[in-house]
């Protein structure tokens, strides 16, 4: 048997899949019948929902992409033209350790209130300070000054190159909210809140008085369905006109569907396990490496997602900013893993506990299931641990740093943010790693503008965590959305679904 076989058939997948999902295929919870889309209405079915109408409770990108309906950031980036375009900022400078906005004038926010610089200071006050906040982290030790209504200056304790990067989905909060967030739902954006039910429909309106173009479709419903099956039928049914993560062997039934399409784009989206170093056992360095030489995620990829993706070779996937092909990934060979365990004082293997999300990570129970598999092979006995994605991603799992082995995604274009949220020396819980020798070479890319010499940076710093492995890196997917064929979208890479974005044919 080669490296990239398995005794475990894909067919044999798709039936345990369709075991567990046939329940749910004709659920009475979705959205009530519609037809087609129209400028009238356009119903999206999502994997995940809010949680709660606190705009910063929440670090997920999937979330990120609701809420960037009705409140906004400063800029974002256009991935066609590879750089950041001004939103809420018409304008930007970079002076060292102060990043200067100049912001865009005659905006107001959906209660009336005016658009100011006062109301860039609140937000990124609580985005660092609310007790609720998931956020902070990105705009840690960012102070704020206001010269003037339209002038906002951000001032970093050393240079940062790559602040925007970290503004990026930094939305802002009017003012006007105080200190009470957990309703903060009046924002800038080209949609305004109507309503919403925790586990139903959030149902969104055009604000007809945006600073911006006007969105052609009035009415937005968005509803989170974690069951991939019901999400298919729901397309198939006229009940959802666009869903996300569409099931592998549900491609070709929904391209070949007289009423829908499949729009597939190269995902930024990267799978690993993490590790957390300080929960034992996982502060052992040749236990993690000997994780590493366990995984064969080609097996996953071929079986489970049909090839739609590619597998991770070193810390970054090809299409990241800071991807080095000199990295390689460790090759699968179980007998090193055995004698790695060994070596790190588990010769008889051990036990652990793998968690997961399957609300949030498209056939994540499948993937769990596979990497149980093979870490068994080699003496690892990994008990799956499924949770909804709230408690999971919350703070008392990955990001209170609770979890001590779980299976995550990363979404983003840049190495640095990456590398910051999760390994870089406080700037997060959720792997608590802590190499004095990394943390001095993303302060030096971060303070780097030329291109060429930080990426270089970033190689070498690739290097020190593939070394130390606080992590397993597997592969990336492609985005993957069904559609009805009258809705005129280009699915994005980094996985938002915005409405506004929308154009209805005919």
């Amino acid at each position: 048997m080669g490296k990239n076989d398995t005794a475990l058939d894909r067919r044999q997948f798709l039936r345990r899949s369709a075991a567990l999902g046939f329940g749910t295929l004709f659920a009475p919870n979705l959205a009530s019948p519609a037809a087609a889309a129209s400028r009238d209405r356009i119903v999206i079915y999502q994997g995940v929902s809010l949680d709660s109408l606190h705009p910063y409770g929440y670090s997920g990108g999937g979330i990120t992409g609701i809420w960037r309906h009705v409140i906004e950031p400063l800029i974002q980036m256009d991935y066609e033209r590879n750089e950041y375009v001004g939103v809420l900022a018409q304008s930007w400078e970079f002076q060292g350790r102060k990043w200067i906005f100049h912001l865009r004038k005659g905006v107001r926010f959906h209660n009336g209130a005016p658009f100011t610089a006062k109301d860039v200071a609140y937000s990124i006050d609580k985005l660092q300070n609310d007790k609720r906040s998931l956020q902070g982290a990105y705009v840690q030790g960012v102070e704020v000054d206001t010269p003037d209504d339209y002038t906002v200056v951000l001032t970093t304790k050393t240079a940062n190159a790559l602040l925007l990067s970290r503004l990026e989905t930094r939305f802002i909060l009017s003012k006007e909210y105080g200190d009470d967030l957990d309703n903060a739902t009046a924002g800038t954006g080209p949609y305004k809140y109507v309503s919403w039910q925790r586990g139903g429909n959030l149902v969104l309106r055009r604000n007809d008085d945006h600073w911006g173009p006007k969105p052609q479709i009035r009415e937005v419903i968005i509803k989170g369905v974690k069951e991939e099956s019901a999400r298919v039928a729901g397309l198939l049914a006229g009940q959802a006109d666009l869903i996300s993560n569409v099931p592998i062997e549900d491609i070709d039934r929904i391209a070949k569907h007289a009423r829908n399409r499949i729009e597939k784009t190269v995902g930024f989206r990267m799978y690993f396990l993490g590790m957390n170093v300080t929960l034992k056992p996982f502060d052992n360095k040749l236990l993690r490496q000997a994780i590493n030489y366990a995984l064969n995620p080609h097996v996953m990829l071929k079986h489970i997602f049909d090839g739609h993706g590619a597998v991770v070779n070193g810390p970054l996937g090809s299409n990241w900013v800071g991807f080095d092909p000199k990295i390689k990934r460790y090759p699968y060979d179980p007998s090193k893993a055995r004698e790695l365990l060994t070596k790190a004082g588990y010769p008889n293997g051990l036990e652990t506990k793998l968690y997961f999300a399957p609300d949030r990570h498209l056939k994540g129970r499948e993937v769990c299931e596979v990497i149980a598999d093979q870490l068994g092979k080699v003496g690892i006995k990994a008990e799956l641990v499924a949770q909804e994605y709230a408690i999971y991603w919350g703070k008392d799992g990955v990001n209170g740093g609770k979890l001590p082995f779980y299976y995550a995604g990363s979404n983003g274009s840049d190495a640095d943010v990456y590398f910051e949220q999760y390994f870089r020396t406080g700037g997060s819980k959720r792997i608590n790693y802590n190499n004095p020798e990394f943390d001095k070479l993303i302060d030096e890319e971060q303070r780097t503008g030329d291109h060429k010499k930080r990426l270089a940076i970033l190689h070498q710093a690739g290097r020190i965590l593939m070394e130390d492995v606080p992590f397993a890196p597997l592969y990336t997917l492609a985005e993957l959305y069904g559609v009805a064929r009258n809705v005129i979208w280009k699915g994005s890479p980094d996985g938002k679904i915005l409405a506004s974005e929308m154009k209805i044919r005919g």
